[in-house]
């Protein structure tokens, strides 16, 4: 209620330069796109209008759908129409965040602490969690005399599962402090750490994240496009997807015990506790089977965040108040004057607070003081 109260500051001016240049940017893509496909009349906010001009230049799709776009291999047309997608939602989204600034200079956005399902946070009225990293993150600053301290937990998801699932693999690399995606390139890779390129980590981090919550190899395939930009064959995915899990054998067991308890599971709790009802449905094994792997891990990482989030908010300094959070981030805005002092307060209670519930891998959180969000 408090982060609520006291808002997020907004830089006004920029965001409405932003708004107009994401309309400019819209209004040129799309007229692009009249004239690639030569149709004067073609709206590319139609996805049937758009279907049906696709499949004029012989590119068939099942749907417009970013990732069935993604998947056709064509560098034309594609391309053309995701940049004009991209456009019009920095457009819808900068006008909605305009809508939604109050006379203060802030926007007061609305927090539901456990609004999902595996029990993270929600947000609405906007959604202050999708706002992706970029030009309108640049949009929300510290208020006048202060700065702000953004800080966010280091692959905290992986962590929380290594620790659920007992992979002493992964556990022993972060007390090494080696970088977990460095090591999963390396191994999948057959390569030696310090030859892992930028390229490779970003494979494994699709790898990682895509496979955690048991993902196939056509999945990974999918997944490893959309989110990456990681083109795999599916000979290639399934050949990784097999090494991962040999090497990796804690989360393969974990897995298997997972995917053996799915048909007859009926719940699925986190650390602290809590209890998801799982689908009833036979049919519905591969939900029940999704549940029991993503909300330990989700659900925990949250409960974790969350008692940050109390112990921070009840020692700081006057002037001083949390003013967002995203999944692993937490948000304060803080008198300039004691920034650095909040800087190593809130790192060390999100420390503390996570390591109470995951004492078996080390915690990191990474923590910067900064005059706007996306300095981070």
């Amino acid at each position: 209620v408090d982060m609520e109260a006291h808002g997020f500051a907004i830089d006004r001016a920029r965001l409405e330069e932003l708004s107009r240049r994401a309309i400019a940017d819209r209004d040129a893509a799309a007229g692009l796109l009249r004239e690639l496909f030569n149709d004067p009349k073609l709206n590319p906010a139609s996805p049937v209008q758009m279907k049906a001009a696709l499949a004029k230049v012989g590119i068939a799709v099942e749907s417009t759908a970013e990732e069935a776009l993604q998947a056709c291999e064509d560098e034309m047309y594609i391309p053309a129409i995701l940049t004009y997608r991209a456009a019009t939602k920095r457009a819808e989204q900068a006008d909605k965040l305009i809508e939604m600034l109050c006379p203060d200079g802030r926007i007061h956005g609305r927090f539901d602490p456990t609004g999902t399902a595996t029990g993270r946070f929600s947000s609405k009225e906007p959604n202050l969690q999708n706002i992706g990293r970029g030009d309108i993150r640049s949009c929300f600053v510290a208020g006048p005399g202060c700065r702000l301290v953004v800080a966010d937990y280091s692959q905290i998801e992986l962590r929380v599962a290594a620790a659920i699932a007992g992979e002493q693999k992964m556990i022993e690399a972060y007390r090494q402090g080696q970088d977990l995606h460095r090591q999963t390139a390396a191994l999948v890779l057959d390569k030696p750490l310090d030859a892992v390129t930028k390229d490779d980590r970003q494979l494994a981090k699709a790898v990682n994240f895509g496979l955690l919550y048991g993902q196939g190899p056509g999945g990974l395939v999918k997944y490893a496009r959309t989110n990456y930009g990681v083109e795999l064959s599916e000979s290639r995915a399934r050949e990784i997807h097999h090494k991962f899990f040999a090497v990796y054998s804690g989360i393969k067991a974990w897995h298997q015990c997972c995917n053996g308890k799915a048909p007859l599971a009926k719940d699925v709790r986190t650390v602290s506790g809590r209890r998801r009802l799982l689908p009833t449905e036979y049919n519905e094994t591969w939900k029940r089977f999704a549940a029991m792997l993503n909300t330990p891990v989700q659900g925990g990482a949250a409960e974790g965040l969350k008692a940050a989030m109390i112990r921070i908010a009840g020692v700081l300094p006057a002037g001083a108040a949390l003013v967002s959070t995203v999944h692993d981030e937490i948000i304060v805005e803080a008198p300039a004057d004691q920034a650095d002092h909040v800087k190593a307060l809130v790192e060390h209670l999100m420390v503390d607070a996570m390591a109470g519930y995951f004492p078996d891998v080390p915690i990191e959180a990474s923590v910067n003081v900064c005059d706007s969000w996306d300095e981070k």
